[in-house]
């Protein structure tokens, strides 16, 4: 159950959910690729940089992900809430 995984540590969706699709596979070997062929050409100072700027933008893609976990999951809730207030407004117009 969830609640309990959450409970007891064991709930990081962020480390266990990957994707899986034929895009993310094959953009995942074309980034591979591409720092492949970049590593050849580029001088160790110039490559550098490229790794440092893959740094940089997982971490804005990571703090991305996590608002619109946030905001996705807080806008679940405020439905859930919406819903369970009109099943009661319509138990009392019965």
């Amino acid at each position: 159950m969830i609640l309990e995984e959450m409970y007891n540590g064991r709930f990081y969706p962020c480390e266990t959910v990957v994707a899986d699709s034929q895009e993310y596979r094959r953009a995942v070997k074309a980034c591979a690729d591409l720092m492949e062929t970049l590593s050849e050409r580029l001088n160790k100072e110039d490559y550098n940089l490229v790794e440092e700027l893959r740094t940089q933008e997982a971490i804005i893609q990571c703090e991305e992900n996590e608002s619109h976990f946030k905001y996705g999951f807080s806008a679940g809730l405020l439905v859930q809430q919406e819903a369970r207030e009109q099943v009661k407004l319509r138990d009392r117009n019965k």
